[in-house]
């Protein structure tokens, strides 16, 4: 066993020339064909790559603007719903005020019509009672000037009187 261990690693002289000369040949073949097209390839994915990234900042940075503009316009629909709410407020509470300033106005009118009617009413009232009295009375007087009364004659008249009164309001 000692042999065959002693022989490998004796090293020949020719075999390290070759080995050396193949190495140096597939060394330099590498480097003028494969070298060159890996390195190509590893700047290419590298520019598209810093390009990916490169978009994808440019999109973050846009969707960070279309969102900002986004709330921008929430806030400002919010804002004019509000203003609009407020506005709507603002009439109904006018309208309200304006309907019941009217209302009070008929019913003030109204009113003042109804005394008027009710004055008016009572004014004629008031003739009519004057004229029945007035004659009553020279009725009255005309019955005792005809003939000379008793205190019968008095009281029964004078009830014929009332009767009469009653009947004719």
């Amino acid at each position: 066993m000692l042999a065959t261990l002693d022989s490998i690693t004796k090293l020949r002289l020719g075999t390290l020339l070759w080995t050396w000369g193949v190495f140096l040949v597939t060394l330099f073949l590498l480097s003028k064909i494969a070298w060159p097209m890996l390195i190509k390839k590893m700047e290419e994915r590298e520019v598209r790559i810093s390009e990916g990234l490169k978009k994808a900042e440019e999109a973050e940075a846009h969707a960070r603007e279309l969102a900002e503009r986004q709330e921008q316009i929430l806030e400002e629909a919010r804002r004019e719903a509000q203003q609009f709410l407020a506005e709507s407020r603002e009439s109904a509470e006018h309208a309200r005020n304006e309907m019941l300033a009217a209302t009070q106005d008929e019913i003030a009118a109204q009113r003042e019509r109804a005394k008027r009617e009710i004055e008016l009413e009572r004014a004629n009232a008031i003739e009519e009672l004057k004229t029945a009295t007035v004659g009553l009375t020279l009725d009255a007087s005309s019955r005792l000037l005809q003939r000379e009364l008793h205190d019968d004659d008095h009281e029964r008249m004078a009830r014929e009187v009332v009767e009469e009164v009653a009947s004719r309001l």
